[in-house]
């Protein structure tokens, strides 16, 4: 005699490329298999029914939450629903908070264990999403470069502020129009224009500390732009107070064109979605995060930890310099100081 098929059990929900996939352990008695999703994990409603025992909902909405639960179906009736599980759908390469913390713990083999708290794990990967951020943005340098932003000088004045998420309307220190820039994390290059009439740049060579002496006036070499040996640095403790120091003093009615890669966008909610994984470089963070927990631990063996985040940190080194075979690993200054900084373009001293 047939009878109500057994409630579906081991719900879970994983995302991928904008998807989230359902699979659940298959009851006894079932034909079909009812699914319901909702956006508050309090009023559903039915969005298909599967035959087997999963289910792909596609390009549900990136970012947000959504909560789902799986019913069995037969001709006698339907099972009561099971337990409900969340997912947040992300892009291409990228995960959400709360799905980085599961495979970090997954990885750690330490999906049930409370010795570490769903706090510390969250501000593991936050500090591990960093290390990673900080590890593309130098071996890459022009990846996560946000939009440039522009310095007007006036002549007499050698440090000009930073982005810091406020300054920089429309990507114009001292613009009263426009969204600020985003805040600065790391500079990636200095252009200073000259000859405006024709846009041309020349790309300023960053300051050495250990050469600090040389980059003060009087000049007697100049590039074929008139562009004294002129360099750039940060100077401050936090991005909040750092200054762009330029050295010796630009001159008036000049305009410096300031690229940076701004500050990582904090992961505090379990949907907040990722921004620099869409070449699969999410494994990192994923290990790190399952290294330091493993770390609390006191005994705990992390050699195969350690010797995967050998492996990923060599990976996006070799990333970086195959990606495009026709150019070289890293990105080159385009000028050459004739007596500091060795040959400029084609084999020549000095100028371009």
């Amino acid at each position: 005699m047939a009878v109500v098929p057994y409630q579906p059990q081991n719900l879970n929900a994983e995302q991928a490329d904008g998807n989230i996939l359902l699979t659940w352990a298959g009851s006894l008695g079932a034909v079909s298999y009812q699914i319901q999703r909702s956006t508050d994990g309090v009023n559903f409603t039915n969005l298909a029914t599967s035959a087997g025992n999963q289910y792909l909902d596609s390009f549900p909405g990136v970012g947000t939450v959504f909560y789902y639960q799986v019913a069995a179906v037969n001709v006698v009736g339907t099972s009561p629903y099971s337990s409900i599980v969340s997912m947040v759908a992300a892009p291409p390469g990228e995960m959400s908070l709360g799905e980085l913390r599961l495979r970090s713990q997954q990885t750690a083999d330490r999906v049930n264990s409370n010795f570490v708290t769903t706090s510390e794990w969250n501000a593991m990967l936050r500090i591990s999403m960093y290390e990673l951020y900080d590890i593309l943005t130098t071996t890459y340098e022009d990846y996560n470069v946000a939009d440039p932003v522009y310095i007007n000088t006036n002549g007499t004045q050698m440090q000009y502020d930073m982005p810091n998420g406020l300054n920089y309307k429309g990507n114009v220190l001292g613009g009263s129009t426009g969204n600020p820039a985003p805040r600065l994390y790391k500079i990636s290059g200095l252009d200073l224009g000259v000859n405006t009439s024709n846009n041309a740049w020349v790309t300023l060579n960053r300051y050495d500390w250990i050469d600090r002496n040389n980059y003060v006036y009087p000049n007697s070499t100049s590039t074929i732009y008139g562009v004294y040996n002129m360099r750039y640095r940060p100077i401050g403790t936090t991005t909040f107070t750092q200054k762009l120091t330029i050295i010796p003093t630009p001159a008036g009615n000049q305009q410096m064109r300031l690229w940076y890669a701004p500050v990582l966008p904090a992961l505090l909610s379990d949907n907040d979605i990722t921004t620099i994984g869409f070449s699969g470089w999410l494994r990192y963070p994923i290990v790190r995060a399952a290294k330091y927990a493993l770390d609390k631990e006191e005994g705990s063996d992390t050699t195969k930890l350690d010797q995967e985040l050998v492996f990923l940190k060599q990976r996006i080194t070799e990333s970086a310099s195959n990606r495009d075979q026709g150019q070289a690993e890293t990105i080159s200054n385009t000028r050459r100081d004739p007596i500091y900084g060795g040959n400029g373009w084609n084999g020549a001293n000095g100028g371009w």
